[in-house]
């Protein structure tokens, strides 16, 4: 019993030197640090349309509210409304969307409502809905990873994924896509 005895005396006489002279202070944890971005201009009812080298227009934007970000090199949209032009100048496409986002590089990220509407008579598709476009206004590429409606002048079609071009009239499904088709009686 002596021996418990002295060992708990020293171990308590260690325990108390060590809450004596080691008192720690904890380093507080470093804060992350959030980044709030502050647009460099905001507009309302904005419009904005580019022309190629011969003056003819290319697209058209329009959008109710937005703001441009310089430091991200984007500019974020409420309501946009985009209109693609073919060679002779004529509004072939129009996209509108709740939201979307311009990054320099001109791809256009539109969410949430997205719908394409064919805007010549012989466009082969009449509209697409799909809840998340992005769109390559130089280029005219297309891609989705989110459902997608097309509806045509003699097809419905419907699937998850999309990857396509505006001006070479080339869209594809790319999974479980089904079709379809309608045919008049002649």
């Amino acid at each position: 019993m002596n021996k418990q005895t002295v060992l708990f005396g020293l171990l308590f006489l260690v325990a108390l030197a060590a809450w004596q002279l080691g008192e720690i202070e904890l380093a507080p944890e470093p804060t992350t640090k959030v980044e709030n971005f502050q647009p460099d201009f905001t507009a309302k009812h904005l419009v904005t349309t580019r022309f190629n080298e011969q003056g003819k227009r290319t697209e058209r934007l329009e959008s109710d509210y937005a703001e441009y970000y310089q430091v991200l090199e984007q500019s974020t949209f409420d309501k946009p409304v985009v209109y693609m032009f073919d060679d002779k100048g004529e509004a072939e496409w129009k996209v509108t969307a709740e939201t979307g986002v311009l990054n320099t590089d001109d791809n256009v990220i539109l969410r949430d409502k997205v719908h394409l509407d064919g805007l010549l008579p012989a466009t082969f598709i009449s509209t697409l809905d799909t809840p998340y476009l992005e769109m390559d206004l130089v280029t005219q590429e297309l891609r989705s990873n989110q459902h997608i409606s097309i509806v045509g002048q003699e097809f419905q079609t419907e699937g998850v994924g999309l990857k396509g071009h505006l001006e070479r009239k080339y869209f594809e499904l790319l999974d479980k896509g089904h079709a379809t088709y309608f045919n008049e009686k002649r």
